[in-house]
């Protein structure tokens, strides 16, 4: 997500007809430049007709999911009303694809649903033993990676 080396490559050839058929829809839309909370509004209720009775850990893995929240945080960008993602983001990602709701992560991981979502939030900066708990409850762990320089 962050950093070059997380960029995700999707092979659309790959889509169903549905799926391709949704994305056009949806790029023809996205060219029209709508306001970024419409536009999000928009692909996720159109999106309920190809995934609607799926789990979300399932949802949020779709090729034509992950497009469109591409496209969304982009035009979000675009117009100034959000911002690139950061690590608490990447956090958010990893807990949704994971686990069904955060009250069950936060069990796992014991910790507070409060304290999480402080740290969600941006209300609190974790101390690097709780990004250690938070990470170790998701299967992964920390480590160091050299800056990209542009």
């Amino acid at each position: 997500m962050a950093s070059n080396q997380n960029k995700l490559q999707i092979d659309i050839n790959a889509l169903s007809e549905q799926e391709h058929e949704f994305l056009e829809k949806i790029k023809k839309y996205y060219s029209d430049r709508p306001d970024w909370n419409v536009f999000s509004n928009y692909w996720l209720k159109e999106g309920q007709k190809i995934w609607g009775g799926m789990q979300k850990r399932e949802v949020v893995n779709l090729p034509v999911f992950l497009i469109c929240q591409d496209l969304e945080v982009r035009l979000g960008i675009e117009q100034g009303k959000t911002r690139l993602p950061d690590y608490r983001d990447e956090l958010v990602a990893l807990i949704d694809k994971e686990f069904d709701s955060h009250y069950q992560f936060c069990r796992k991981a014991g910790i507070a649903q409060d304290t999480l979502s402080r740290i969600l939030n941006k209300r609190r900066e974790p101390s690097l033993n709780m990004l250690k708990i938070i990470l170790h409850a998701l299967g992964y762990e920390i480590s160091f990676q050299k800056k990209n320089r542009r």
